[in-house]
């Protein structure tokens, strides 16, 4: 079940400013801002609380696309489906005056009996404001102008909004967890999206690069408010030769950054490419839990055993990979999709997990003299441990000689503590330090 507020759409033609009105609003850079016709391909949508009144503002492709375009057509269909669900509409057009397709837009509007206000953008001096008598022939009369992009007369936009809700005093949505999807292009990141809402939230299409900015919806699993992230595909930096993608990398590594859990998709056909390992470890700097998914799985032709091959070159390949749950799934068929919402929701509250100080140096104890690194409990020790902060879980080792504690037995720790204390997907830190000749701490 999705969870929803009142939506606010802004809705116009290309190019007239709807995205850095949308970001005017939010008062971030949550949508793609360019100059390039056409940038928007996705509705994007982000929760709003003004006046402690609370709804979606949503950000919608230029209606104005070109036929000729392999995309317009699931684009356009996407943003006429959302508008129909709107419970207001931010009609933006732009000075002089209003073009033929302007016309024709708040003519396809107006049948929709959905509360509209024509706002028209990039107002900026006394003298645009002349050009104000020319967007009457829309057959509004109240028409706002404004300056998205100096934020001016916001407030008063957002006032008329608030006053056209049919609900006034709605509560903010509060997730309980935030799992973001991300992979390679095409690996299937919208059609996941949409299998997990039930509906076609994301564009879908065989072009790589479909999608361009961080799409997100919110909805209940178990009992949970889930919000899911759907990204832009992460391709070679040797490829990023545009700014666009350039923005659209950087929203996806700040998603990375706000989650609690990633899924990362691969694509079973082709399996794990570089690209792919440089993903997770784009996700491991962040700390993140990981699942990684392996999509497309209804097109691979399988025994009882091909699982199991697939599992293990993956980890061959990518060795960190044995960290994390690998799960098969088809988004497409919505095939163990419920899987992968109810290990994450599993591996947030993994993540949290806090470990007694006696425990823990009991378990260090046990695995510095299991006799695995011979150097451990003689030449090198482990004299106490703490567990210094959660969500991931951290460690802190006070020892005799940090400099000799190289990657091998760092290595060692974050496997063992991850398999004993049951971690599988989560990262474990682990810091060293030395313990000052003045400590009193206990040796274990």
């Amino acid at each position: 079940m999705t969870v929803k507020l009142p939506i606010v759409t802004i809705v116009g033609r290309q190019n007239v400013g709807k995205s850095t009105l949308f970001n005017a609003i939010l008062k971030e850079k949550k949508s793609i801002v360019d100059s390039h016709p056409g940038l928007t391909r996705d509705v994007l949508a982000c929760n709003v609380n003004y006046n402690s009144v609370s709804f979606t503002l949503t950000d919608t492709p230029g209606l104005d696309l070109p036929a000729t375009s392999e995309l317009s057509s699931p684009i356009l269909e996407g943003a006429r489906e959302h508008l129909s669900q709107s419970s207001v509409i931010i009609l933006l057009l732009e000075k002089p005056a209003p073009e033929s397709f302007d016309i024709d837009l708040t003519d396809f509007i107006r049948k929709l009996s959905i509360p509209t206000i024509v706002a028209v953008n990039k107002m900026d001096n006394d003298i645009d404001l002349e050009n104000m008598v020319n967007f009457y022939e829309t057959g509004y009369t109240d028409i706002i102008p404004l300056s998205a992009k100096r934020h001016a007369n916001l407030k008063l936009l957002l006032d008329m909004v608030i006053e056209l809700l049919p609900r006034k005093k709605t509560a903010i949505i509060t997730p309980d967890i935030n799992i973001t999807i991300v992979g390679r292009p095409n690996s299937g990141k919208s059609t996941l999206l949409n299998s997990f809402l039930g509906f076609a939230r994301a564009v879908v299409s065989p072009v790589p690069g479909t999608t361009r900015d961080s799409v997100d919806d919110h909805l209940v699993f178990h009992k949970k408010i889930v919000r899911i992230v759907d990204t832009a595909g992460i391709r070679k930096k040797s490829k990023i030769n545009e700014n666009i993608e350039y923005y659209s990398l950087t929203r996806t590594i700040d998603s990375i950054n706000k989650s609690d859990v990633v899924i990362h998709l691969v694509d079973a056909e082709t399996g794990i490419t570089e690209t792919d390992k440089k993903i997770s470890d784009e996700i491991l700097r962040a700390r993140k839990p990981i699942i990684i998914a392996i999509n497309k799985w209804d097109l691979i032709d399988k025994d009882d055993k091909t699982f199991d091959r697939f599992k293990d070159k993956l980890i061959f390949k990518y060795y960190r990979a044995q960290d994390f749950p690998i799960i098969a799934i088809s988004a497409i068929e919505r095939k163990r999709t419920h899987k992968l919402l109810t290990t994450a929701l599993e591996l947030k509250e993994k993540s949290s997990k806090k470990v007694a100080t006696p425990e823990l140096n009991r378990l260090v104890d046990t695995l510095q003299h299991a006799g695995r690194i011979p150097q451990l409990g003689h030449k090198i020790k482990i004299l106490y441990a703490v567990q210094t902060s959660s969500a991931p879980p951290e460690f802190r080792f006070f020892v005799n000689h940090p400099e000799l504690f190289k990657k091998d037995v760092m290595r060692y720790f974050e496997k063992s503590l991850q398999k004993e204390l049951d971690l599988k997907g989560v990262p474990v830190i682990i810091t060293i330090q030395k313990r000052r000749k003045t400590s009193k701490a206990a040796k274990i």
